[in-house]
């Protein structure tokens, strides 16, 4: 098949059998392009000026960071596929389909693998100082990140036949009861496969790193590419199993969160929504208009995901150590950015405000945003807690003020929000 007119502009195959149009091609490589530059100039300035020693703590670091990150973004960045039509037209098996998904999900691995190499060898001061401790360790970062990439993408696309077992049968509706009974929170069965995945790969990642360090300690830095070589051959195997009958699982896999993220042919709902009496501390009054909120945003908007990177990020920035002042200010920041939740519950498409009028008062209204949110303040307070305790950057009054400063944040935006939601709409 050689070229094909699409819209008017001209067209090209990949050996996938995608026609795609060229000035998209055009666009993405320019995009990434930027995207490459400014990784770079962010790496130089992160660590162009660090010591060898700095270099390796940092990068133990970065890989602890990327262990979560890979773990938890690679199912979403997969699935679902929208390519699977045209693979399974295509009849798209083995090997080819494999790279496809390394293709699909391989903007994380080239941002990982460079910032790997900028943080081995970025040095602005003594480039061509400590090549060997610089190669060794870059060496220790590459087949980390490989061999927890590799382990995420064969063992996420081999998931789907579970989920589906999972979401189906007596053990996952008794597992949904008792989550609901006992944990006051809904859950998905089909989700339980993903989240044991998410476990393992992280924790994988972290105690190979620590494992390394602790080689390192004893025996001297080569020793710590030990670990790094396990898991990247724990990660090959794992995708060389899955080879024989990826297909298959593919498209388990791909229809399963196809349905778990609400995108089947009917655009039915399928998920576990969450139940008025699950939202224990939030007072009675205000109950309905809560899981109103919660109930929309839920559909959505991912809040608890992004939440949970901030947590992984601020966590990032305590490890560098840079002050306790410096580490007291990005956690304020963080509690007020929690409450860009209350300012996306304000579009329309997620509470009209003729359909506000029409169930509460505005008063009612600011209450319910700001009661929405302390379902965060409990894991807030103990992440913060934990990372004091880690690297003894606050006390129980920093603590205290960080959730009164939260507390008052979500009032002011809940109420400042109604106010010019109510004034704008009489404009």
């Amino acid at each position: 098949m050689s070229s094909l007119p699409y819209l008017g502009a001209p067209v090209t195959e990949t050996k996938y059998r995608f026609i795609v149009p060229s000035t998209l091609i055009k666009r993405s490589y320019l995009g990434q392009g930027l995207l490459t530059l400014l990784v770079i100039l962010l790496g130089l300035y992160w660590v162009g000026y660090d010591t060898v020693d700095q270099r390796v703590v940092t990068l133990r670091m970065f890989l602890f960071f990327v262990s979560g990150l890979i773990a938890f973004a690679i199912p979403f960045l997969l699935f679902p596929d929208r390519f699977s039509a045209s693979l399974q037209l295509g009849n798209v098996t083995g090997r080819r389909l494999i790279s496809h998904l390394i293709r699909r999900s391989s903007s994380l691995l080239w941002i990982a693998l460079l910032l790997i190499f900028l943080i081995s060898f970025g040095d602005l001061k003594t480039p061509l100082a400590n090549l060997e401790t610089k190669i060794t360790y870059a060496a220790v970062g590459l087949f980390t990140c490989l061999g927890l990439y590799f382990l995420a993408v064969s063992r996420y696309t081999r998931s789907g036949m579970d989920s589906q077992f999972w979401k189906e049968s007596d053990k996952g509706k008794e597992l949904r009861r008792q989550f609901a009974d006992y944990m006051k929170y809904p859950i998905d069965p089909g989700a339980v496969p993903s989240l044991i995945n998410t476990l393992l790969i992280t924790t994988l990642g972290m105690v190979a790193v620590s494992i390394g360090a602790v080689l390192n300690n004893f025996a001297g830095g080569p020793l710590e590419l030990i670990p790094a070589v396990i898991v990247l051959l724990i990660g090959a195997r794992s995708l060389r199993a899955a080879l024989p009958q990826v297909d298959r699982h593919y498209y388990a896999t791909n229809a399963f969160f196809g349905e778990f993220f609400g995108v089947t042919i009917k655009a039915d709902e399928s998920r576990e929504s969450i139940k008025v009496k699950q939202l224990w501390w939030v007072p009675k009054p205000l109950k309905s208009h809560v899981w109103a909120l919660l109930l929309q945003l839920d559909r959505k908007f991912p809040a608890g995901r992004v939440i949970l990177l901030g947590h992984l990020l601020v966590w990032f920035i305590s490890y560098q150590r840079p002050g306790a002042d410096v580490m007291l200010s990005v956690w304020m920041l963080f509690a007020i950015a929690h409450h860009a939740v209350i300012i996306i519950s304000f579009s329309p498409e997620y509470a009209p405000l003729w359909w506000q009028r029409w169930s509460g008062s505005s008063t009612a209204w600011s209450l319910s945003r700001f009661w929405m949110q302390f379902r965060w303040v409990l894991i807030l307070a103990f992440s913060f807690w934990i990372n004091s305790l880690i690297f003894g950057y606050a006390s129980s009054a920093e603590l205290g003020t960080l959730l009164l400063v939260y507390i008052i944040s979500g009032l002011m935006v809940s109420v400042a929000g109604q106010i010019y939601q109510t004034k704008k709409a009489f404009k």
